[in-house]
């Protein structure tokens, strides 16, 4: 099961790559108080173009032609207010309630009780926007309510010019950050994909994920460089590293001891085509990830091979009043389970995990959006990895998420704080399956039924 808001982490800028590493510490150290959202309608960048939030998301954090190509630009775009007169800050504030179906076995944080929980999800600090020439940043320091913890989120700092090649113009640039996807620019991959906020207090029966989903995010730092030509063509290549522990918690992330860390040199690409058409764009693509990982941080039985291979596509139509937007990816991952397997984690030495979603969203005059997702995990049997919550042996779950929102500011905020942004909206996620099955799917309770963790979430989402 997918419980987790999509919240956004860690950044260091380099500004070249010999001297990666110790110019990046500073930014990140500098940056903690500070970051946007991937891009999505950050007042700072509302105040910065001088364009409402609609012309960059039709609902945000979704995003139109104009938003990929703002943040392929280095989030440099001017037409606004300059540095001098109003810096790129932000805050944004997630308030919720979540009520699943059953009780939990017992409350998901020593605050919070089995049932009907109101919180505060997420507290968030931005730097959002241009920081000298053609130099931008997204960075995000983040309080998780749940967790109760403040740390640098998912960020991105990125140099980026323009050029002629073949009598075309050329898009190119630098960017580093701290978790792979977060540079993408469509919102099919992982970073920004749908659902855009999800319960963090939701039963904790969570489905598996492969690698790029998450299980990197916040612990590495990435370089990469990308171009985007003829504004059809986008190519992008980032090497990540492992942060150390010590690195880890001084940037305050939680749960860092037990969690994976990665040996050498990830290598992640992206490839994608966009047409655009005017009111309609259609994009397809690929990207994936290759790492040789830690689990648990325990040395001494070498790395388990982790490769994940993705195929998406995306349909958008902007029109006035209506906005449609279709998206789907797949994610198939191949493990080489080398340190799972003798540290007794995993039964099998070789495994494979896919993971599919698909939605589709409708938003009438930028105002009011409702999408509907489908999501479906499969994979191998295995006893050691998966038994302890399936029957079965196995990681399959699918499952329905509907949302509904109100975007009351999209075209302008109020007299007093014209870049005020909110999202209102109630979301509710159905589990089909969960590990394999529909009823008792660990085989040790009754009321563990995939129906059980059915999950409606009340949301509040402002950006200041």
């Amino acid at each position: 099961m997918t419980n987790a808001t999509k919240s956004w982490r860690d950044v260091r800028f380099i500004a070249s790559f010999a001297g990666a590493a110790s110019f990046a510490a500073a930014i990140v150290v500098a940056g903690v108080l500070i970051r946007p959202p991937g891009a999505s309608a950050l007042p700072s960048f509302a105040r910065q173009t001088g364009q409402p939030c609609a012309t960059c998301h039709t609902a945000f954090p979704q995003l139109t032609p104009f938003g990929r190509r703002f943040k392929l630009g280095g989030y440099t775009m001017g037409g606004g207010m300059s540095l001098q007169q109003a810096p790129p800050l932000a805050m944004m504030v997630i308030g919720s309630f979540s009520h699943t179906q059953d009780n939990q076995d017992s409350p998901p944080t020593p605050s919070t009780h089995t049932n009907n929980n109101p919180l505060l999800q997420q507290l968030s600090l931005f730097y959002g926007g241009q920081i000298y020439g053609n130099l931008g940043a997204f960075i995000q320091g983040t309080y998780d309510g749940a967790s109760q913890h403040m740390f640098l989120d998912a960020s991105d700092v990125r140099y980026a010019d323009t050029t002629k090649l073949l009598g075309f113009d050329v898009t190119y640039g630098v960017t580093v950050n701290n978790t792979p996807t977060v540079e993408d620019v469509w919102n099919t991959t992982p970073a920004w994909g749908f659902p855009f906020v999800a319960s963090t207090l939701a039963p904790q029966f969570a489905l598996p994920g492969t690698l790029i989903e998450g299980g990197l995010g916040n612990h590495v730092i990435g370089t990469g460089v990308y171009t985007f030509w003829n504004d059809m063509f986008y190519v992008d290549f980032t090497a990540y590293q492992n942060l150390s522990t010590g690195t880890l918690q001084a940037l305050g992330e939680p749960e860092v001891i037990g969690s994976t860390s990665i040996d050498g040199v990830a290598p992640y690409w992206r490839a994608a085509f966009e047409y655009d058409t005017g009111e309609q764009s259609f994009e397809v693509g690929t990207y994936g990830i290759f790492a040789n990982t830690l689990p648990g941080r325990v040395a001494g039985f070498g790395f388990d091979q982790i490769m994940d291979v993705a195929v998406d596509a995306q349909y958008q139509y902007i029109g006035d009043p209506h906005n449609i937007t279709l998206r789907l990816t797949n994610i198939h991952e191949s493990q080489q389970l080398n340190s799972s397997y003798l540290q007794g984690g995993a039964s099998n030495l070789y495994n494979t995990l896919n993971s599919f979603k698909a939605s589709a969203e409708y938003v009438y005059d930028h105002t009011y959006s409702l999408t509907a997702g489908y999501f479906n995990v499969s994979g191998s049997a295995d006893a050691l990895l998966y038994g302890a919550n399936s029957l079965v042996n196995l990681p399959n779950g699918e499952g329905i998420i509907v949302d509904a929102a109100f975007l009351p500011f999209s075209k302008g905020g109020p007299s007093f704080y014209p870049w005020l942004n909110a999202r209102l909206g109630v979301s509710y996620t159905s589990y089909l399956k969960v590990f394999g099955g529909g009823n008792n799917f660990d085989g040790l309770n009754v009321n563990h039924n995939a129906a059980g963790n059915n999950t409606l979430l009340l949301y509040a989402w402002m950006a200041f």
